[in-house]
């Protein structure tokens, strides 16, 4: 008679490292964990950020942070390329060790992760500038910061690099904009750091910029009778910013194109209004007049109803 132990789930196990409950798995967030228990699960292969990222559903991006997070507490170690776990290899070369020792220079990605509270807590506790930024910006909001109101500054300021006073200037526009919620400084402030957006001086040229580009598209929303057409996409400031600020179209030439769009297609088209106002453009053609020797046919004001021959103005080079 033979016999057995049958283990069920338990006869495929792996081994996580002590070290990762008693000191780590307060400060790791799940990604984190998530990431560390398929190396160890998987060990025995290779695997790319990006095939990590499509096992677990996570942005590879997020899948390299939360790599570096693990060999920078020395649990998981990287040699010639490849993760192994922190000294499973006893015969490491001096270059390696330092490779490992050696700090990271700090740099922008485009989808940092915020530090969880205790992280973010003892960042703070490290850095005077950082605690006085924080005490500034819940000034300019005239409130006290949420725990995760705390992390974006921090985050914006310890990961992407953005110095206090730029980011005080950050803050500050985005209040002149009537947006508090840190979900928004949060956005403009990734997108100012991977844009470059890091001395006062860059600060204030990119937002005048942005200040152009809004009125712009104001101007177009009014003209157009968007009244609640919400915040712009980057492309609605894009259309605006060339249209108005490049092509100098006034207000009545922006109404003959949106009308002749609408009365054309039925429906408003951003693409279609700029194929019609490209070909002005390029014709030279900037006012009601123009557009009437150019169809040769009596034209109108802008009115609820156009009369302009449409074929013939898109057929103008």
């Amino acid at each position: 008679m033979s016999v057995r132990i049958n283990l069920g789930k338990w006869g495929s196990v792996f081994v996580v490292p002590s070290c990762v409950v008693d000191e780590h798995l307060k400060i790791a967030g799940h990604n984190q964990l998530k990431v560390l228990l398929f190396l160890l699960k998987n060990s025995e292969k290779s695997y790319t950020y990006k095939e990590i990222g499509e096992a677990l559903s996570m942005h590879e991006a997020d899948v390299k942070d939360s790599v570096d997070f693990w060999i920078e507490r020395e649990v998981i170690a990287k040699l010639d390329g490849v993760l192994v776990p922190e000294k499973a290899n006893e015969l490491e070369t001096e270059k390696t060790v330092e490779r490992q020792k050696a700090p990271e220079k700090k740099s922008t990605v485009t989808r940092p992760i915020k530090p969880d509270i205790i992280t973010a807590a003892q960042i703070i506790n490290a850095d005077e500038k950082l605690q006085g930024l924080l005490s500034e910006v819940e000034a300019i909001l005239s409130k006290p910061l949420s725990s995760g109101g705390t992390s974006v500054i921090v985050m914006l300021y310890d990961t992407c690099g953005l110095p206090a006073e730029v980011i005080v200037m950050l803050v500050n526009y985005c209040v002149s904009l009537g947006k508090t919620d840190m979900r928004t400084i949060e956005r403009i402030g990734v997108k100012w750091a991977d844009d470059g957006i890091n001395t006062i001086e860059s600060a204030d040229n990119r937002i005048a910029e942005s200040k152009r580009s809004n009125e712009n598209w104001n101007r177009v929303k009014y003209v157009f009778g968007l009244r609640n057409a919400g915040s712009p996409t980057s492309k609605q400031l894009e259309f605006a910013d060339k249209w108005v600020g490049q092509w100098h179209f006034s207000d009545e030439m922006l109404r003959v194109a949106y009308e002749l769009n609408v009365d054309s297609t039925g429906k408003m088209s951003l693409p279609y209004i700029d194929k019609i106002l490209k070909r002005w453009y390029d014709a030279g053609i900037f006012n009601v007049d123009d557009i009437e020797k150019a169809d040769k046919t009596p034209a109108k004001k802008p009115s609820k109803k156009s009369s302009y021959n449409l074929d013939e103005l898109m057929k103008i080079q």
